[in-house]
Formats: structure tokens, C-alpha cells, sequence
């Protein structure tokens, strides 16, 4: 499901990139501006990506099972926590598809899922702006793949109507 309508097409380029934008600044910078001046001018220079590593998750479902399991945790970070990771990659899913015709097979769309999740997930322990969670990349990739298959069953619905009302 390639978009062959030029003025579309920038409409869904544009809103890729804000879509992109907007992924970023809610998974590396969820702070205000002052606090990552403050830490990179002060803290960031003592940081180790050893420390960051000692408190990284690398026991895939570990997270889920103990944010589920959890009775401390206040109910609503622990929903979104694991739905923000779900959804906010769906979008994903669906602009690859439709803006680059090499993903229209799932496996590419599921394997740029996960890679663009782990470069989060490993910009987060480098730059010391959160921490690695394998559960992350998970659920991040599950939300990429989803929203291919919204993608699919929308084209695989809407292409019969299409054609049918050509002729």
C-alpha cells in the first residue's frame, strides 16, 4: 500500500517526521530543558556506561512480570509504562509501509521496529537519559508489528472496495 498521491505523500512525510520527533522527546528527553543542561554540563561527565549497565534490565519480561506483579507501583504508571511502550510504536508500524515501499513485507517492518527501538534503548544507557530495558524493546517491536498488521488488514479491507467500485 505504496501512496501514489504526491501532496499525500508530503502529508505523511511531514507527519512521520513530528511522529519521529515527538517518539524522541517522550523517551529521551521527558525532562525540562534546565535538567539536561544541568546534567550534561555537570553530572554526565562522571557518568560510566558500567553504571548505567549495573542498572539495566537484561532478563527479557522481567519488567512486565514485576510492574504487574507489583502491589507499591501506582496502577496508572504501570499502565502507561507498558501501553505507552505498546502504542507509541504502532504509528511506526503503520508510516513504514505506506511511505517506503520496501516495507511492505512484515519481517522488514518488525525488524526496523526493533532496531530503532535498541538505538533508543542504547542512546538512553550511553547518554545516561534513562535506563536499558530489553521489556522496552519488546513491547516497542510487538507496537511496530501491530501497527503493521493494522496497516495490512486496513489495505486488505479497503483494496477490494477500491477495485470493485474502479469498475
Amino acid at each position: 500500500m505504496f501512496i501514489q498521491n504526491k501532496p499525500l505523500r508530503i502529508f505523511l512525510w511531514v507527519a512521520f517526521m513530528v511522529y519521529m520527533l515527538l517518539l524522541t522527546k517522550n523517551i529521551l528527553f521527558k525532562k525540562s530543558p534546565s535538567y539536561y543542561k544541568r546534567h550534561f554540563r555537570n553530572e554526565y561527565r562522571h557518568y560510566k556506561v558500567k553504571q548505567g549497565w549495573e542498572q539495566a534490565n537484561t532478563k527479557p519480561f522481567y519488567t512486565i512480570t514485576s510492574f504487574y506483579n507489583s502491589r507499591r507501583l501506582n496502577p496508572e504508571y504501570r499502565q502507561n509504562n507498558l501501553w505507552g511502550n505498546l502504542f507509541g510504536f504502532m504509528p511506526l508500524g503503520i508510516f513504514l509501509p505506506l511511505l517506503i515501499p520496501f516495507f511492505r513485507k512484515g519481517i522488514y517492518v518488525l525488524f526496523a521496529g526493533f532496531i530503532i527501538s535498541l538505538g533508543f534503548e542504547l542512546s538512553q544507557l550511553v547518554l545516561d537519559l534513562g535506563v536499558f530495558d530489553v521489556d522496552d524493546i519488546i513491547l516497542n517491536t510487538a507496537g511496530c508489528f501491530i501497527g503493521y498488521i493494522i496497516c495490512w488488514l486496513i489495505r486488505m479491507k479497503l483494496l477490494p472496495v477500491i477495485k470493485t467500485s474502479l469498475n
